[in-house]
C-alpha cells in the first residue's frame, strides 16, 4: 500500500513538472518569414534623401528641416508593363498627402522618385511615407521633420 502511494506521489510530481515546463513565459512572441512570389513587384532599394541628381539619391538621411524638399527614391524589380506607384505621406497629426505617378517598364526594372515640398507650417515630428504599387502596400519609410530654430 505504501509503495502504491509513493508511485502515485511520484506520478503526481512528474505530471505537475511536465505541466509547469510546458507553460512558457514567452507567450505572444514568435516570428515568421515569407517570400514574395517570384513575379511580384518588389522594391530593391529605397531611400529618403534631400535631392536627386542624375536619377540617383543625394543626401540620404531620415532627418530633414521644415522648408526642405524631402525625396523618396525607389528602385524596383519585377515591374514589366504599366504600373501606378502612390506615396501616402502621413504627418505627425495623421493628416494624409498623396503623390502618384504611372510608369511603364520594358525590362522589369525601374527607378522612381517622389517628393514632398514642406513649408514653415509643416508639422514637426515623425512622418511616414507609405509606398503602394497598383494599390498594393509595399512598405513604409519613417523620417523626421525638425524645426529650423
Amino acid at each position: 500500500m505504501r509503495a502504491k502511494r509513493h508511485v502515485l506521489l511520484l506520478l503526481s510530481i512528474f505530471l505537475a513538472a511536465a505541466l509547469f515546463l510546458s507553460c512558457s513565459s514567452t507567450e505572444g512572441q514568435g516570428g515568421n518569414t515569407t517570400e514574395p512570389s517570384a513575379g511580384a513587384a518588389s522594391i530593391v532599394e529605397g531611400f529618403m534623401c534631400s535631392d536627386i541628381y542624375d536619377d540617383n539619391p543625394v543626401g540620404i538621411d531620415n532627418d530633414f528641416f521644415v522648408d526642405d524638399v524631402v525625396y523618396i527614391w525607389l528602385s524596383w524589380k519585377n515591374v514589366t508593363g504599366g504600373h501606378k506607384v502612390k506615396i501616402v505621406w502621413v504627418d505627425p497629426n495623421e493628416k494624409l498627402y498623396e503623390t502618384a505617378n504611372s510608369f511603364t517598364s520594358r525590362d522589369g526594372t525601374m527607378t522612381t522618385y517622389y517628393w514632398l515640398d514642406t513649408t514653415n507650417s509643416a508639422p514637426v515630428g515623425r512622418w511616414i511615407a507609405e509606398v503602394y504599387i497598383d494599390g498594393i502596400f509595399m512598405r513604409s519609410y519613417a523620417f523626421w521633420l525638425n524645426s529650423v530654430s
